[in-house]
């Protein structure tokens, strides 16, 4: 009986422990903002990220919005993302009191003027990971080729290097701990690492650009205090997502095939002190990792979960976390078969009636009542019909109609004073990203060039008993094209096996 009790107080103080060494919260959030997060951050109470929405047919790049939520998930501001930004792959961090995102290739850089309510280019971004009186530290990541980690001395200007590709480094007493991988260095005097043959230069890497060395293999002058080596390459269980220093320990964020982990190193071995209460994968974007630590105690890390629509990211300040989940209830409108067919009757008989004189900010307003995804893209589009017209590219909403079809409207309009001069109705079968969707929907082609036949055939007789018949018709095995000419306006019907488009444009 003496045995158990003793077992049982060894429990309760265990429990103890861990709740006095780390202090945990949770909460939850809701938002409502199209598309899926890019790199996020937490700044001075509110929530700094990148989302990232489909370009459709449009374009195979990618297509981002940036948002300032407040403490409630509310959005604050919505700022434009600059052209060289629209890329797949870009930094957004922190640096003296200001927030900056840097281009991964060619590292344009910029930073958020938020009286402007805009990003401002500036010099571009220089590779640092962690700065104090001493040193400053720098990191570059050469793909397989591997990575380095050099130490500038700041009294000296010499580097030191060791192999670690893009750490996230500590400072606890005296020592610098770099975390990358599934290993853990500790350096105690960083001039006892390998003196640089070939230091880090802000020239060389940056503004020259494409700049490639092998990485480095080296941990002289360093000790492993960690390393996890008992993982599959093609189906990893463990990963290290940050470190941390608090109660004057370093503390490790971790995730095994089991659980997600707050653990200590001792003797070689990651001891879990505290395991989260809900499945959560903190994640570290491979681009995402400038300046990640603020004042040695404060940082924040993504974290993904089972649902495509709950994620988050963990803060951490000092010995308190804070996990804080994000539920998106964003879903793009459905609007179904009946409600479209009507929108597009009334909306074609007021274009149709009042071409002459129709506006962009008109037929914004008309999108934007219906609540319609806007996919207007930054880059140039024309139109063959206009060619010598001085246009923009065109402003293009989408809305869905069912499971298999959308419709995607185009705007051309003047550069001058914003006339309308070509608009395009195009239907066209969903969008799939998801690659066993791909997959089945080979078997719908069939069904969709039905439905496509199906609506040339309504949107004909709906044409022909407002404007009588066509002036021309042109039937071949694959496709059927007609057209109807009145006064100054041409409209054009055309259907084939991938979609079905309508015209309508001043001669």
């Amino acid at each position: 009986m003496k045995t158990v009790f003793q077992i049982l107080i060894l429990i309760f103080t265990t429990v103890s422990c861990q709740t006095q060494e780390i202090d945990v919260n949770y909460e939850n959030i809701e938002i409502n903002i199209p598309g899926k997060p890019g790199p996020w951050i937490k700044y001075d109470g509110n929530y700094y990220c990148y989302f990232e929405t489909d370009n459709d047919k449009f374009s195979s790049g990618s297509k981002h919005q940036f948002y300032i939520l407040d403490r409630n998930g509310k959005i604050d501001k919505r700022i434009d993302v600059p052209k060289v930004l629209q890329t797949f792959y870009y930094d957004l961090y922190i640096k003296n009191d200001t927030i900056f995102t840097t281009e991964y290739y060619d590292h344009n850089t910029f930073y958020l003027d938020q009286n402007k309510n805009s990003w401002v280019k500036t010099k571009k971004g220089i590779d640092l990971y962690y700065e104090d009186n001493n040193y400053s530290v720098y990191s570059l990541d050469f793909g397989e080729w591997g990575g380095v980690t050099w130490f500038k001395d700041k009294v000296t200007n010499k580097q030191y290097e060791v192999g670690a590709t893009t750490p996230i480094v500590n400072k606890l007493n005296n020592a610098y701990y770099l975390t990358s991988g599934k290993s853990i260095l500790k350096i105690i005097d960083p001039k006892k690492l390998d003196k640089s043959k070939e230091p880090y230069d802000y020239k060389k890497a940056v503004i020259d650009e494409r700049y490639h060395r092998e990485g480095s293999n080296s941990i002289n002058g360093a000790e492993i205090i960690y390393e996890y080596k008992n993982d599959d390459y093609f189906n990893p269980k463990f990963s290290l997502a940050t470190s941390f220093a608090a109660n004057n320990k370093l503390y490790h964020l971790y995730k095994d095939s089991i659980s997600t982990n707050i653990g200590v190193v001792k003797n070689d071995s990651l001891i879990p002190i505290y395991t989260f209460k809900s499945k959560i994968r903190p994640f570290k974007w491979y681009y995402d990792s400038r300046n990640p630590i603020q004042n040695n105690d404060y940082q924040t890390v993504q974290f993904q979960t089972d649902s495509e629509n709950n994620y988050g990211i963990i803060e951490i300040n000092g010995k308190s976390f804070n996990v804080i989940n994000f539920k998106n209830t964003y879903r793009e409108p459905v609007f179904g078969k009946v409600e479209l067919t009507e929108w597009f009757e009334n909306t074609f008989d007021f274009y149709y009636s009042n071409f002459n004189n129709l506006h962009l900010d008109k037929i914004d307003k008309i999108e934007q009542n219906l609540n319609a995804t806007d996919l207007t893209q930054s880059h140039k589009i024309s139109h063959f019909l206009l060619d010598g017209k001085d246009v923009e590219t065109p402003r293009i909403y989408r809305k869905i109609e069912s499971s298999e079809l959308s419709l995607v409207t185009m705007y051309y309009y003047s550069r001058k004073d914003k006339t309308i001069e070509l608009i395009e109705f195009e239907w066209e079968k969903n969008k799939n990203n998801n690659f066993e969707d791909i997959i089945n929907s080979t078997s719908e082609e069939s069904k969709i060039e039905t439905l496509y036949e199906s609506k040339f055939d309504w949107i004909s007789n709906y044409l022909q008993n407002k404007i009588g018949k066509p002036t021309s018709s042109i039937s071949e095995k694959s496709s059927v094209e007609q057209k109807w000419i009145i006064d100054n306006l041409t409209i054009g019907l055309k259907y084939n096996k991938r979609k079905l488009e309508l015209r309508m444009y001043k001669k």
